[in-house]
């Protein structure tokens, strides 16, 4: 669970002296680390002492983060490359900053295009960096050969995630938010696991949690100052007057702004990383011209292709859109129809786009899945899980699991997909 509140808000004030010591500028980052320890404690008591992961996982994964900053060992961040990946991957790098880890022992490496990190070519990229330690964020998981070999006893990678899944690579550390609901975004864990380890991580990088939740849930899911959500996030957002002037309305705008370039056939990722890592605010990404040029481009695509009609199941219960396009567009597309559809049909569960032309392999095909619109208000527990469902479909087809491999059905229950072989159509129940 989130790290106890300042002592301003608490009930039982802890000594000014030892007050003064934490919240001092000039305080050391490694004794700010030393008096967190373990503080994944009881903000809102023991109904969520689990959130918004298990603490013993918190408790690691501050270890990992201690360990790195106290011996100033180097370290490879390999986010995603959507708003909550690059919210997370730039909330961890700054913390490490504020602790006082120097940059030249922070690198950061953006997946190639149409990849994974759980492949082969990404395991090379990543093991040629050479760092003590790898921290992946919000990439998913399955199970599989290390990330990265271990050097010695102690874990390098660490995982930092909240896609569903029991199953994770060998020798990782694993810190995931996918069986503590409400569950949490990556960049929320990350920001939770950090943000008592230093004074100005609070107050200077908490809205680029909210650009990851945003990203995520969108404006409404979370319940801020209702528990399990932190307080101090929603008086961020209710504030405008500073000159960060976070507000809903930047927030969205830079959710929308940060994941362009990551949907345009440029696909420059590392781009939009650097505009985030350096920004002071969501005002500024938002406003950042390279940003609204991707804008355009990906709304231009999007229109060019949202009208593209459907292909039922012959049982009712899933649409499938096909598109050929090098932009990544087909999560935008599947969502539009999931409301358009889902508020028509009441059979329909699921909403599928397949991308015939995202994929740089000629010979694969990315698809994504969203739940119908109609289903979206149902208690979470009676929510249909949509990787259930595709794995149901793709069980029907002899020897398609085994043809398909380990890149499909991956994600969120209520958004999935995935990369397979043409040969192997995710859509085939269709025809």
């Amino acid at each position: 669970m989130p790290p106890t509140r300042a002592a301003s808000s608490s009930s039982s004030p802890e000594p000014a002296a030892k007050r003064r010591k934490r919240s001092s500028p000039s305080a050391s980052p490694l004794q700010d680390i030393a008096d967190a320890g373990d503080r994944f404690g009881d903000e809102y008591g023991a109904k969520w002492a689990e959130w918004p992961a298990p603490r013993s996982q918190m408790t690691a994964a501050s270890e990992f983060i201690r360990d790195i900053v106290k011996h100033k060992r180097s370290v490879l961040l390999v986010p995603d490359k959507d708003a909550d990946g690059l919210s997370a991957g730039t909330i961890l790098y700054q913390s490490l900053v504020h602790l006082g880890l120097p940059t030249d022992r922070i690198q950061v490496h953006h997946l190639s295009k149409g990849t994974n990190v759980h492949s082969q070519k990404e395991a090379e990229r990543i093991e040629a960096y050479n760092t003590d330690k790898i921290v992946v964020l919000d990439q998913g998981s399955r199970p599989g050969e290390p990330i990265a070999p271990a050097r010695d006893e102690t874990p390098r990678v660490l995982i930092i995630d909240h896609h569903q899944s029991a199953e994770w690579p060998d020798q990782s550390l694993v810190l995931t938010a996918c069986n503590t609901p409400p569950i949490a975004t990556a960049a929320l864990l990350t920001y939770s696991l950090v943000r008592d380890l230093h004074p100005r991580i609070r107050p200077e990088e908490g809205w680029r949690a909210l650009v990851g939740v945003f990203g995520d849930l969108g404006p409404s899911e979370a319940k801020w100052g209702k528990a399990p959500w932190p307080a101090e996030l929603g008086d961020m957002l209710k504030s405008v007057a500073d000159k960060s002037s976070v507000g809903s309305k930047n927030v969205s705008d830079a959710v929308a702004a940060v994941n362009a370039p990551r949907r345009t056939a440029d696909y420059n990722v590392p781009r939009a990383w650097d505009i985030m890592l350096q920004a002071k605010g969501p005002k500024d990404i938002a406003n950042h011209a390279y940003l609204k040029l991707c804008k355009i481009d990906v709304k231009d695509e999007t229109e060019k292709w949202a009208r593209t009609a459907p292909k039922f199941s012959l049982d009712g219960r899933v649409a499938v859109v096909t598109i050929d396009s090098a932009f990544q567009i087909h999560p935008v597309i599947a969502t539009r129809w999931a409301g358009n559809l889902g508020r028509k049909s009441k059979k329909l569960i699921m909403v599928m786009c397949a991308n015939m032309g995202y994929n740089p392999d000629p010979a694969k095909v990315s698809f994504s899945c969203r739940i119908a619109a109609s289903l979206r208000d149902l208690p979470d527990e009676e929510r249909p899980n949509l990787i259930a469902l595709l794995k149901e479909y793709g069980d029907m087809i002899p020897g398609f699991r085994e043809r398909v491999g380990e890149d499909f059905a991956r994600g969120h229950k209520e958004a999935t997909g995935g990369i397979i072989q043409k040969v192997s159509s995710p859509f085939c129940f269709c025809l």
